[in-house]
């Protein structure tokens, strides 16, 4: 089938698109960026969902997040065979579908992140990740999925 094909390798690629942009974004914020808020004050409140007086996560924080990112793009590309890894292909596939169930995970709890986070109420972060953040971690393990068992 060779239309199934191309929809895993487009979903794969489709991961690998948003999760190095926002990696990107990551690394912007870590050195010093303050999009989509004014200063970090409202940018943290808007990502993090920390209360008012909260600074952004540092430097190392931010690229450590972007590194995960990356990692997580080349075990999807990996366990599709775009790319080699170098690592057990086992290891890669379980990899790739940790990264499925960390967005998937991530994108339940965010509905609920009031609840797990009570600090987060009040903040542009409730809102935001209501509309975008969760939808699209949701969006991303779908497209993790869609890649891994998607035929060749």
């Amino acid at each position: 089938l060779y239309g199934v094909g191309v929809i895993g390798t487009a979903a794969a690629w489709s991961v690998v698109a948003a999760l190095v942009a926002i990696a990107g974004l990551h690394v912007y914020w870590g050195v010093g960026g303050r999009w989509p808020g004014t200063d970090e004050e409202s940018l943290a409140m808007t990502v993090v969902g920390t209360p008012a007086g909260s600074k952004m996560p540092g430097l190392l924080a931010c690229l450590a997040v972007s590194g995960l990112l990356v990692v997580a793009a080349g075990l999807v590309l990996g366990a599709r065979g775009l790319v080699p890894t170098g690592l057990p292909p086992l290891l890669v596939k379980v990899g790739a579908w940790g990264v499925a169930g960390v967005f998937l995970l991530r994108g339940v709890g965010g509905f609920f992140d009031t609840l797990i986070r009570p600090e987060s109420r009040g903040t542009p972060f409730v809102r935001l990740n209501r509309l975008i953040y969760s939808p699209l971690c949701l969006g991303l393990a779908a497209l993790v999925a869609t890649a891994l068992l998607a035929k060749r």
